[in-house]
């Protein structure tokens, strides 16, 4: 699955911030009840161009469009809420009238616009435990929204988390579909886990464990587990820990991905063992430099994702599990927060990276992102992204890709 999005540590450059390794009653009367706790909306407007270059077949594309969602939650009574959200999809007409020419990243399998049901869920919380049930936004490693084009990515999901040790959350899950942009399939519609990763088979999905511990001051330690039936065992970890000084801020990562083929290796055989490190400053005058390393040395190549992934080296772009095989990816970076000179809340950044496999003439690609964000508050929101991508095999498959998107958000409507 192709996985395209700004890497965690350029978000970090971008926003002028750093990440240490983070990785969320009705009353008794009824006529008297305001069963809305509150509504949001967001309105959003992007534009994406692909130009290809060198020797590729496939055709310049690009698109325009406007969207959004408005999201509906009750109150709780007894602990119990429910929420829905509806989001749309609107194709502005301005592209070129050919389908092959129109870049499908921003619509439905057709290549046009739509309305969904994204979300719809039931959510009780007692003390410390909570169950959210239907269909709803996730952020976990290897299953995630990855919101860089016009629609999220969004998952049928079954979830209990829990919080009674300080410091600690557990959490245990099912997912079943995805719809959104990187579901392979049709954005709008929520799609089985199994068909997304390109099987015909029925299954059980995923099955999840996770234990995240912050619990230590600057120090986040994280560990998941899916279990994907007749495809894959996959374990993730992760840790991060921050170190604040007088005159800066720095940040360092590492992590570990490995997963196996199990059952009846749907997906074919599956054998990565991924290991990765970072490293980022920010200081005070608003100046952000970062660096990260990824290798991995299974036999098939990094473990692909629901979404954006976990590896701190990808890109706009490229990421290490797009190799396919044994191979490794590196990263540097800088970035500057314009507020330090006066102008609140915009920023800019720039990285380089490089992704080959150990038999280069199989793959071999370096890419630059450059980026710029400007933010007014939490209701406007814009982002500009380039990215450059050189394919230094005789494929000489080169392309560039700008990307715009413009959020404003309405916050309690009720």
């Amino acid at each position: 699955m192709q996985r395209i999005l700004i890497s965690a540590a350029a978000a970090a450059l971008v926003s002028g911030q750093l990440m240490a390794g983070e990785v969320t009653t009705v009353r008794g009367v009824l006529e008297k009840a305001e069963p809305l706790e509150h509504a949001t909306a967001q309105f959003r407007a992007g534009y994406i161009d692909l130009n290809m270059k060198g020797d590729s077949a496939d055709p310049d594309s690009d698109a325009f469009a406007v969207g959004g969602h408005v999201r509906l939650d009750s109150k709780r009574w007894h602990g119990i809420m429910v929420g829905a959200e509806g989001y749309f999809v609107e194709d502005m007409g301005l592209q070129d009238d050919d389908s092959n020419k129109v870049n499908g990243d921003f619509f439905d399998a057709n290549k046009e616009g739509f309305a969904t049901l994204s979300q719809a869920f039931i959510d009780g919380k007692w003390g410390n435990t909570e169950i959210k049930i239907g269909r709803q936004m996730i952020d976990t490693p290897h299953a995630d929204s990855d919101d860089i084009r016009m629609m999220p990515n969004y998952f049928m999901a079954y979830l209990l988390t829990n919080t009674d040790i300080e410091g600690l959350t557990l959490t245990l899950g099912q997912v079943d579909q995805m719809a959104g942009w990187e579901n392979g399939v049709n954005a709008r519609k929520f799609i089985s886990v199994e068909k997304v990763l390109g099987t015909a088979k029925s299954t059980n999905g995923i099955y999840l464990a996770s234990a995240v511990y912050e619990g230590i001051e600057n120090l986040s330690l994280q560990a998941w587990y899916y279990d994907i039936d007749d495809i894959a065992d996959v374990i993730y970890l992760e840790a991060g820990y921050e170190l604040p000084t007088e005159w800066a801020t720095f940040a360092f990562g590492a992590q570990y991905d490995t997963a196996s083929d199990r059952g009846d290796k749907l997906a074919g055989d599956i054998d990565s063992s991924t290991w990765g490190v970072s490293a980022e400053a920010g200081f005070e005058n608003g100046l952000a430099l970062t660096a990260a390393y990824n290798s991995d040395n299974g036999d098939t190549g990094a473990f692909g994702s629901l979404g954006g992934g976990p590896f701190f080296t990808s890109l706009e772009d490229q990421t290490i599990d797009a190799i396919g095989q044994k191979g490794d990816a590196w990263i540097v970076g800088a970035g500057y927060d314009f507020g330090q000179i006066g102008v609140e809340g915009l920023s800019a950044g720039v990285v380089y990276g490089s992704f080959k496999a150990d038999n280069s003439y199989n793959y071999e690609t370096a890419e630059t992102d450059l980026s710029l964000e400007y933010a007014i508050g939490e209701t406007f929101n814009a982002t500009l992204a380039y990215a450059i991508v050189d394919d230094k095999t005789t494929a000489d498959s080169d392309y560039d890709q700008l990307r715009i998107i413009l959020n404003y958000n309405f916050k309690a409507l009720l």
